[in-house]
């Protein structure tokens, strides 16, 4: 079942424990939290196995501080909730692409991430790491 607040979407992946949030456009701190709260919930029954994130970051515009904050934050969330390894896919997006790998390394989790062109890259990727 996908779910759509303002420019964030989170759906999950059938058959597997592997959640994918996007966003397009310009997302706000609000919409950050409502997103991590959801996946942190979505995850919830995978918190003891593990669990993967693909989150497409294609076609959302660069964030501004309050919400880099936020997205910090969502890391270290994410990762106390189970999650395994992180993937973006990133296409044309150089500017959010840095920011994304700069949210990893600010949040200090340690947790994998890869970006990737392709979503069915990001998958494969993350279907080596959870089982």
């Amino acid at each position: 079942m996908k779910k759509t607040h303002g420019a964030q979407t989170v759906e999950t992946y059938p058959g597997k424990k592997i959640i994918k949030s996007g966003a397009v456009g310009a997302t706000n701190a609000e919409e950050v939290r409502w997103l991590t709260q959801t996946l942190v919930s979505t995850a919830a029954p995978w918190k003891s196995s593990g669990w993967g994130y693909v989150c497409d970051i294609s076609k959302m515009s660069p964030v501004t501080p309050d919400v880099s904050a936020e997205l910090v934050d969502l890391h270290k969330k994410l990762t106390e909730a189970g999650c395994k390894a992180m993937a973006f896919v990133d296409f044309g997006s150089f500017v959010t692409a840095a920011q994304a790998k700069q949210h990893q390394q600010k949040s200090n989790t340690g947790i994998q991430e890869g970006h990737f062109k392709k979503e069915a890259d990001a998958i494969a990727w993350i279907d080596t790491i959870v089982k």
